[in-house]
């Protein structure tokens, strides 16, 4: 594995930490603990013994190592893979997406945590990570070492199978992830003090009241979810023995997601107490974090494999 490869591999695991690190302020109500950005109550550091402000500083330290660290991947793109279009444009792409991702969370802070740009800032999160993880899983795949790894052309169609649900599973889980984040910021994630009905267990449509709606729509996108990412683990599990990262791949996305469906209930059931609604929003990240990497194997096709195209010379291959 090169150090590029290293550096982008890391980054996309970075970038799940801060969402974990991002439900942990939420979840522990510090997403005020500085009230002000980018200083924190007016200094560079934040007050000593003030332990939201602390648990808020943490979230935007962990989120400047990260943007270095896609400004870096971004910079090993240019140097070691020009000839290769789609990785360094979207290792450049991300760089300035993590700017808007800051900006987002300024307004989050000015604006006082408004629901749906708080919602926003979720995915934007969940864009970058996708972005990590095309840019590490591009990298792998245009090593040498692993072409014998690469699709060949009659497995393509089995691969490209994997890869539709794969997308779907995530444009899906792109919207629940949305609403959740909107429910759990305007107050409505305790509107439904029961499981699976909201207010009485056998009741699975919400009352006339806007914030049980809201809540019982996550619960409906989490369900359907299960209708394209079932399909998308159970064929992954199928094609195991042709493709190598096919197996990994659809136990990590089954287990991630049953252990998601069950924290969620546990949430619910035990109103919402911070190491389940981290543990919610992270394996959330998780199940996106499989999705990405299954996409990517099951469509990527290195520059060497594409008819007519071929690495121009004078272009540097990372040792």
């Amino acid at each position: 594995m090169t150090n590029a490869e290293r550096l982008a591999a890391a980054t996309a695991v970075a970038t799940l930490f801060l969402v974990a690190v991002g439900a942990f302020v939420r979840a522990s109500g510090s997403g005020l603990g500085c009230p002000d950005w980018p200083t924190c109550h007016g200094g560079a550091l934040p007050p000593s013994g003030h332990t939201e402000a602390w648990i808020e500083f943490s979230h935007r330290f962990v989120a400047s190592v990260v943007g270095l660290m896609v400004i870096g991947t971004a910079l090993m793109a240019w140097k070691y893979y020009r000839h290769v279009r789609f990785i360094v444009v979207t290792a450049i792409v991300t760089v300035p997406l993590v700017g808007f991702q800051g900006v987002l969370g300024a307004i989050t802070v000015w604006r006082e945590l408004p629901p749906e740009v708080v919602a926003t800032h979720l995915v934007t999160a969940m864009i970058v990570l996708l972005c990590q993880v095309a840019v590490a899983v591009a990298m792998y795949l245009e090593d040498p070492a692993h072409r014998e790894q690469v699709i060949s052309g009659a497995q393509k169609v089995a691969a490209r199978k994997i890869g539709i649900l794969a997308v779907a599973s995530l444009i899906w889980l792109a919207i629940a992830m949305w609403v959740g984040g909107y429910m759990t910021e305007s107050g409505a994630a305790t509107a439904c003090a029961d499981w699976p009905g909201c207010n009485g267990a056998a009741s699975l449509l919400p009352g006339n009241d806007d914030q049980e709606i809201t809540h019982m729509l996550h619960r409906y996108l989490a369900g359907g979810l299960v209708f394209v990412l079932g399909p998308f683990v159970a064929l992954a599990w199928r094609e195991r023995r042709q493709f190598f990262w096919a197996g990994p791949v659809a136990v990590a996305t089954g287990a991630l997601f049953t252990a998601q469906v069950i924290v969620g209930a546990l949430n619910v059931w035990y109103e919402f107490p911070e190491p389940l609604t981290v543990s919610h929003t992270t394996i959330a990240a998780g199940v996106w974090f499989a999705l990405a990497v299954g996409a990517m194997f099951a469509y990527y096709a290195p520059v060497s494999e594409r008819r007519g195209v071929r690495t121009p010379a004078g272009i540097e291959v990372p040792a």
